[in-house]
């Protein structure tokens, strides 16, 4: 049976939420960001970032605004474009802000197709 490493519950979006990542010293590349947690998120991007680059995330999860710093744990490259998964650095701030939105996020998902 596998291990699930997680510490945080995952948000996947049905359609990706847009956001930036910035690799410190380079310019900001848009992205598409399809799961998020309060430890990381997955984005695919057409740029080819470095595995284990550190890299700063910004976007928006129900008009409240974040930006997190993390490294990239892995990498895939599709037919396309690529695939990463950051892990947010542990101690920033906005990590529990974080959290609570995706509660309040999953709370309104559910509403919303309970009430369809």
């Amino acid at each position: 049976m596998g291990d699930n490493r997680r510490e945080f519950f995952r948000v996947s979006f049905i359609r990706a939420i847009d956001g930036k990542v910035v690799v410190p010293e380079r310019e900001e590349v848009l992205v598409d960001i399809s799961s998020l947690s309060a430890g990381g998120l997955v984005f695919t991007a057409y740029l080819d970032f470095a595995l284990h680059e550190q890299v700063i995330c910004s976007f928006e999860l129900l008009d409240e605004p974040f930006e997190l710093e993390g490294k990239i744990i892995r990498k895939l490259a599709k037919e396309h474009n690529f695939e990463y998964a950051v892990q947010f650095n542990a101690g920033q701030r906005s990590v529990s802000k974080l959290f609570q939105q995706l509660n309040t996020y999953q709370i309104r998902k559910r509403k919303s197709v309970l009430n369809d």
